[in-house]
């Protein structure tokens, strides 16, 4: 497609329509002089295709004649044929034939993979890069040339944020490395990733019009670093819903413009969330919208917009040439040639498979796991052991390709011996298995972080029932859950959170020992929700305040020393490892970080090492800890492995609001290493002595800071007296004024030439 042809012949009516969408999952498919433009097709696809929004947008006919209710049933119901009704499967008949067009000679259903917070649970990028391939995969059998939600990069704040699921952690750092890699593997695949929603959807609460009030440090340090990254890799973003600090993100210049484009220099396209853009349109387009969705979107505001001149044409051609561009690289994406059924179910279930191995985390295991050969497992509750693979809302993926923890573990030679409810085989020593299920999706807030009755009420049964059985509870959540007062009565506890398709195998294998568990976790779990940091900022209104600042996740829960359920990065192995040894160092603006550790126990397994900072005698407000790098490294039993995390030494930097830009402290910090946010097993120290230099001891230091330091103020002192100041305007500052720069009291103390070699030689500590 000649680009530069289609924007020279192309009139200000079509270059509108063009950005305004063919379909809710399309655009292009226009003609213009010279000029043929295809369709590019869209498509919710983080966890695997959305079915909906493929009827919704491919029916060309199919439904005709048959209602919403039934059109809806054969949607979520289209591998339950039994399940549907004689008309019902005349239409799913249609829809297959459809299909049959679309996918060609792959006849199996599309795949289900985990959701982000079980990728963040892996803590392993390579896990997340293989589950992006998949789903490049996914795209490319159904012709898709974006894929939404590919990654969400907004941070897990709130365990009450309805689309918790969807997100990586509720840390920066493990979020920025892990992300990118949800791009890189789509975008591999020749199909287009998405990074959303851009920026601070951490809620669905009044999602549509709320504004959040939030820091300006908080969104530089914790809210904008995935998005960062993965501005490097991604061709598209998805501007939010929410308005941040009173603008709304679809007309918010700052984030879509000054930020992105100017300050990252993202040269892909900015898409809208489905009918976020609730202003007009060319405000919308000026702020750095470039595609409006869903189409096709009402374009007579941006033709106005141009001929009154609220929009340049040139910002609109700008637009145009992105979607072009898109359109271009990506419409005729599809399987490689000779491509078959049997590959593309083996890929998919084995990106699927590895992820739920890495990602779901061992919580408690007081001697039960794994589970002895010979024994009975009984699984209790309505669920038949059957886990919810996915969250609902864009998230949600229908598929026959789902594994059953029961029958996987039946398949496991000595582990055959399966019961479901059984009372009486508990008392006499069989595993009792509960499992927590609960349903989460975008629109709407979870009310509580409480287990479900049923579930209270199985395991109050089985603590009454006596004998020598075991208690085994799986979270099949969206997030964190409450125990209340079951914690010390289960003998095992894992969180699987939603595990995609191959959830219930990875399970089995894990309950048996075939695989030691190595997930931990990407978000605190708190004893009470009233322990969240977040938990006073909770909106009641249009309006959201971030009370706890940069302190979301566990930097609240160190800082006000709140000792949690279970701690970020917290996860349990079958064996034991041990840091034997680590120092740290600082090479050419890197802290480079030499860790040994050594697996100690009888089995093979995987450990995460976490490094974290701590800012000795830190002259701003810093959490108690910052993780800065991590990895995970497969140690033999008995088995030393040394191993090298390092940083930038610009991970160090603070935001400084005031100044509107990012400060390195000069001083100590303290290096710690461990295997979660609470268990820092070895430490070493740095030390920075080439900071900002808005921050170098001099006469722009506030009075309040110079009574810290006897020897600075004894050297002012001095000075002060020596050219016949009055002294008292410092002491009487230091009390009412302690803000107020020496430059400010004193004009001439740039002369003081005392104070400022005393501040030469001053050293942070």
């Amino acid at each position: 497609m000649d680009i530069d042809l289609a924007l020279k012949n192309m009139p200000l009516e079509d270059k509108a329509r063009l950005i305004c969408g063919r379909s809710p999952f399309s655009i292009g498919g226009m003609e213009c002089e010279g000029t043929d433009i295809p369709v590019l097709y869209i498509q919710d696809g983080g966890t695997g295709i959305n079915f909906e929004q493929l009827f919704q947008d491919r029916q060309d006919g199919e439904t005709e004649g048959f209602s919403a209710e039934e059109i809806r049933r054969v949607t979520t119901l289209f591998y339950h044929t039994d399940e549907l009704t004689v008309h019902e499967n005349l239409l799913r008949e249609k829809i297959s034939r459809r299909l049959s067009e679309i996918k060609g000679n792959i006849s199996s259903a599309p795949g289900c993979y985990p959701p982000g917070i079980l990728l963040g649970a892996s803590w392993n990028p390579d896990v997340v890069h293989e589950v992006s391939c998949a789903l490049g995969m996914e795209a490319q059998v159904y012709k898709i040339g974006i894929l939404l939600g590919t990654p969400n990069c907004n941070l897990l704040r709130d365990p009450r944020n309805g689309r918790f699921f969807e997100g990586y952690s509720e840390d920066p750092c493990l979020a920025k490395i892990l992300a990118p890699q949800m791009c890189k593997g789509v975008e591999e695949a020749g199909v287009a990733s998405n990074a959303k929603h851009f920026a601070c959807n951490n809620l669905e609460i009044n999602r549509v019009g709320i504004d959040e009030k939030i820091p300006q440090r908080a969104i530089e340090e914790l809210y904008l670093p995935a998005f960062e990254e993965c501005a490097k890799v991604s061709s598209v973003f998805m501007s939010a819903y929410v308005s941040v600090n009173g603008s709304k993100c679809t007309e918010n210049r700052w984030l879509l413009t000054e930020v992105l484009r100017d300050r990252w220099g993202f040269d892909g396209a900015v898409v809208t969330d489905w009918a976020a853009c609730t202003g007009k349109a060319g405000d919308s387009l000026a702020a750095g919208n470039d595609l409006f969705m869903p189409g096709p979107w009402d374009h007579t505001d941006i033709v106005a917009a141009v001929k009154d001149g609220r929009v340049p044409e040139e910002r609109l051609d700008e637009a145009c040439r992105r979607v072009l561009e898109l359109i271009s690289r990506h419409s005729g994406v599809s399987v490689p040639e000779g491509f078959t059924d049997e590959e593309y179910v083996s890929k998919g279930r084995k990106a699927a498979y590895d992820a739920a191995c890495e990602g779901i985390v061992m919580l408690i295991n007081k001697g039960a796991f794994p589970l002895k050969e010979g024994g009975v497992t009984v699984f209790f509750g309505r669920s038949k052991g059957r886990f919810r693979d996915y969250g609902t809302g864009s998230a949600q993926v229908f598929t026959d390709r789902t594994t059953v923890l029961p029958d996987e573990l039946s398949k496991i030679p000595g582990f055959e011996k399966i019961a479901f409810d059984d009372l009486e085989a508990y008392r006499n020593g069989a595993t009792a298995v509960v499992i927590e299920t609960m349903d989460s999706s975008e629109g709407a807030d979870r009310k509580d972080l409480k287990l479900s009755d049923e579930t209270c009420s199985l395991i109050d049964e089985l603590k009454s029932a006596g004998g020598s059985g075991r208690i085994c509870l799986i979270l099949n959540t969206p997030g964190p859950v409450e125990l209340g007062g079951y914690k010390d009565c289960l003998d095992g506890l894992f969180a699987v959170f939603y595990p995609g398709m191959e959830g219930g195998r990875a399970m089995a294998d894990i309950l048996t020992g075939k695989v030691n568990p190595s997930g931990h976790l990407p978000v605190t779990f708190p004893e009470r929700l009233e322990d969240v940091p977040s938990f006073l900022s909770y909106p009641d209104s249009f309006s959201c305040v971030y009370g706890e600042g940069i302190y979301a996740g566990y930097r609240g829960y160190q800082k006000r020393k709140i000792k949690p359920l279970f701690p970020f990065g917290y996860g349990l192995s079958y064996t034991d490892f041990e840091i034997v040894k680590m120092a740290s160092e600082v090479n050419d603006g890197r802290v480079c970080n030499i860790v040994t550790v050594k697996n100690s126990g009888s089995r093979a397994g995987k450990v995460t090492l976490q490094i974290y900072s701590h800012k000795v005698r830190a002259d701003v407000p810093r959490p108690e800890n910052e993780l800065r790098a991590f990895g995970k490294f497969f140690l033999e039993a008995g088995e030393t492995k040394t191993a090298e995390l390092s940083f930038d030494t610009s991970e160090l930097r603070y935001f400084d609001a005031d100044r509107g830009t990012f400060l390195l402290e000069e001083g100590a910090y303290e290096i710690r290493c461990g295997f979660d946010c609470e268990d820092l097993k070895a430490s070493s120290q740095i030390r920075i002595d080439d900071g900002s230099p808005e921050l170098k001891c001099g006469i722009s230091w506030p009075c309040g800071k110079i009574a810290q330091h006897p020897e600075l103020e004894a050297a002012l002192k001095k000075d002060v007296e020596t050219k016949g100041d009055s002294y008292g305007l410092y002491l009487s500052d230091c009390i009412y004024m302690p803000f107020k720069p020496v430059s400010e009291i004193y004009p001439g103390a740039a002369g003081y030439v005392e104070f400022l070699a005393a501040c030469r030689s001053f050293r942070h500590e």
